[in-house]
């Protein structure tokens, strides 16, 4: 946020006395549970129905890698509580909504520098999640979704907003470019960027 210029740096360095590092969601997945529940509850409190999860579903939450951490986590559960009727929210409803938000995140890897096992990595999850069977249909064009939106999210950030400059860095037609943004939804903010 401080690169985008929505966030300023003095205030970062004032409120950053004592950094408490908190390891990803993907790393501490036992807290899954809890955590669903406390948000099932903030939702009930809110007036949505009540509603369980399943274990299966739980289980398939716990091999999730959870890119957007704690916080996808709780609109998953918002968005599972608002919009189906089903008291217990069953393991197939879970891998569907997953499935949506698969399309506009990043495979994890230990090693952010290697796409190659990342890609690896995020394919043998999805066909551990599946087993016994094999995933749905389209597997080749979601993981090359997963690679490109942060692609292209990254190096419009880096060109400030200017598709001209992106589509030039990442070697693609202009209009090619614009339909992929659009296709992605991802957002475009405008800076200037230091130094150049």
């Amino acid at each position: 946020m401080i690169r985008q210029g929505l966030f300023r740096e003095d205030l970062y360095y004032r409120l950053n006395v004592v950094p408490i590092p908190l390891p990803p969601l993907r790393e501490r997945t036992d807290d899954i549970t809890d955590l669903v529940n406390h948000f099932l509850r903030a939702a009930q409190r809110e007036g949505e129905p009540v509603k369980t999860i399943s274990p299966d579903a739980i289980k398939l939450m716990q091999a999730y890698a959870w890119p957007g951490n704690v916080r996808e986590l709780e609109n998953l559960v918002r968005r599972l509580s608002a919009l189906y009727a089903d008291e217990s929210i069953s393991r197939e409803i879970v891998q569907t909504e997953l499935n949506i938000a698969d399309r506009q995140s990043v495979p994890v890897a230990s090693d952010p520098m290697d796409v190659s096992s990342a890609v690896e990595t995020h394919v043998a999850q999805l066909l551990r999640e599946h087993e016994p069977k094999l995933p749905p249909a389209g597997l080749y064009q979601r993981v090359l979704d997963k690679v490109e939106a942060p692609l292209i999210a990254m190096v419009l950030n880096a060109c400030g907003g200017n598709q001209i400059k992106a589509s030039e860095l990442l070697g693609l037609n202009r209009n090619t470019l614009r339909k992929k943004i659009r296709a992605h939804s991802i957002e475009i903010v405008k800076h200037s960027r230091r130094g150049g």
